[in-house]
């Protein structure tokens, strides 16, 4: 026992010396793993965390291949669910509740983009980061901001009123509350100016898809018409509108001007939209490079809104094509279905010379190209060969939006068989970059707000400059209400706009899906113009009361 004492006891003691400051003997110093204090020392470091914001804008808003991409699209005046009458948001009024995990899945998303946001926002000015210049700094923090500011941009449309978090969260937090809708477009409008004033113009970008104050000014411009502010709109347009780097598009141009189409076919086609191409219209556009690590997720639009036209039979039981076929735009599941009002409708007045509702624009009958069909060789829709097909909910035939279809234009290892153009079974992706905000929706939100100041007649001018381009006869300007400046987006915009978002903005959701939408109208109500908070938001806020919208329990 002795022993055993003495070789405890100078242990004891070494451990005494070396103990005396107990809080410096347990700090830990990481080395080779990140944590937030070492994670943001050196200008790179926030050029990462800034890419990563701009990766997540696709799975948050554009991924279509999710329920919170689909949600932005239908159910609204221009497609519903075609998987069945009753699937997903066709039943809005069942399905669109406090617990849907689309409602809880898009907030959450968003404060995503609102927290990473702040994480630059809130470390970015410390003196012990090497940056080259408070303009490169300052960049930086714009992107950061101009995020913040379109998180809350869609939160504010989607939910009205929310909370507003400016600084980075570090610790578990139950006491938040809801600033009113007009504070929540206070600080978007102050986050977007500062970006307006020190992002770059497009012409001194090194990168291509990144920010410009082109793209913070059209964002702003859409925020102020949320305020009915129309001066402060209009002015935030006319800095794009004005600015001599971009310009509508009327000539043809691009990888494919050669080719049989137009320009409004060319703005559309495989590395067409940016400015590299000859493009002068795109204001910000997603970035996708096909098979190169980090080039992002694809462009899922043919998959979705293609039909499954490659399932068609004939009278017969013959099928009429053989297979998914690069000229139609491959293989289409018909998960969307386009209302006849944004397939029919709009076009009825310039139905012949609208280049946007050609024949290469919008496919409203294909050549079945089977062999063993006796309709081969035939229109399918002429010829009266589906005139008897069990075609539910319009899932296997409607139209095919050239815009989302890339006609003759898949990788090579896609197509089976070049002669016949045959596809396989995985060709259902765009391949294309893919626009967020391009000049025509400019024009179209300027026009909104002369519209608002009770300007008809510059309102028409600026929506005549986008039907120009595409040959339409001109609106007069007695012809101009917000429903028309709606029918002109859809023909302009439709399948790149979040629909969802624009209807909502303007309080004409509910209304517009009543009106058009034939699978969806009476599934409707009337308090769904706002969608409500998370349950979970709620049960879990214990420290502060977090309000329901009106209408939903």
């Amino acid at each position: 026992m002795k022993r055993r004492y003495k070789i405890i006891l100078p242990i004891l003691l070494l451990i005494a010396s070396v103990s005396c400051n107990e809080s410096e003997w347990l700090e830990e110093e990481p080395l080779d793993f990140y944590t937030p204090s070492n994670s943001f020392s050196k200008p790179s470091d926030f050029n990462a965390a800034v890419a990563r914001i701009y990766e997540n804008v696709f799975p948050t808003l554009l991924n279509i291949n999710s329920n919170e991409g689909r949600a932005m699209h239908y159910p609204t005046d221009i497609a519903w669910d075609a998987i069945d009458i009753t699937h997903d948001l066709n039943l809005y009024t069942d399905k669109l509740t406090p617990t849907t995990s689309v409602v809880n899945n898009v907030w959450g998303n968003l404060y995503r983009m609102v927290f990473d946001a702040n994480v630059v926002i809130g470390r970015i000015d410390a003196e012990n980061i090497g940056f080259t210049s408070e303009a490169e700094r300052n960049t930086y923090k714009a992107e950061a901001m101009f995020f913040r500011a379109l998180a809350y941009r869609t939160l504010v449309i989607l939910y009205g009123g929310v909370p507003i978090i400016l600084e980075e969260v570090t610790s578990p937090r139950r006491d938040f509350t809801r600033a009113t809708k007009d504070e929540v477009i206070s600080q978007i409008v102050t986050d977007l100016q500062f970006a307006v004033s020190n992002l770059p113009e497009v012409t001194e970008l090194s990168e291509t898809g990144r920010l410009t104050k082109a793209a913070a000014n059209h964002l702003l411009a859409e925020v102020y018409l949320i305020n009915e502010d129309w001066d402060a709109a209009i002015s935030a347009a006319s800095a794009v509108i004005n600015n001599p780097n971009y310009r509508l598009m009327t000539e043809r141009f691009g990888t494919r001007m050669n080719e049989e189409g137009d320009v409004y076919w060319d703005l559309f086609r495989r590395n067409n939209q940016n400015r590299t191409s000859g493009n002068m219209e795109s204001i910000w556009v997603r970035q996708y490079e096909y098979l190169i690590d980090g080039g992002g997720a694809g462009n899922p639009w043919p998959r979705f809104l293609i039909p499954m036209y490659w399932q068609l039979k004939d009278p017969d039981d013959k099928n009429l094509f053989i297979g998914p076929s690069n000229q139609y735009g491959g293989r289409g599941i018909g998960w969307y279905a386009p209302t006849p009002y944004v397939r029919q409708q709009i076009w009825e007045s310039d139905f012949d010379n609208d280049i946007r509702n050609s024949g290469n624009n919008i496919m409203r009958d294909i050549v079945a190209n089977n062999p063993e069909s006796a309709y081969y060789g035939q229109k399918i829709v002429e010829s009266g060969a589906i005139e008897n097909f069990p075609n539910t909910l319009d899932r296997w035939w409607s139209v095919i939006f050239a815009k989302v279809a890339p006609i003759n234009n898949f990788p090579d290892e896609f197509v089976l068989d070049p002669a016949t153009g045959l596809l396989n079974n995985s060709s259902n992706n765009s391949f294309t970059d893919q626009y967020i905000f391009r000049l025509a929706e400019t024009y179209l939100l300027r026009a909104e707000a002369y519209l608002g100041k009770g300007d008809q007649s510059s309102a028409a001018a600026d929506i005549n400059v986008v039907r120009a381009r595409s040959n339409a006869n001109p609106v007069a300007a007695g012809e101009v209400d917000i429903d028309y400046i709606l029918d002109e987006r859809a023909r302009e915009l439709a399948w790149e706009e979040l629909r969802l978002l624009t209807l909502m903005r303007l309080g004409k959701l509910v209304e517009r899906v009543k009106q058009y939408n034939p699978i969806t109208g009476d599934r409707i109500s009337d308090h769904q113009n706002l969608w409500p908070i998370p349950f979970r938001e709620i049960e879990t806020n214990t420290e502060a009361q977090l309000s329901q919208n009106p209408g939903y329990f």
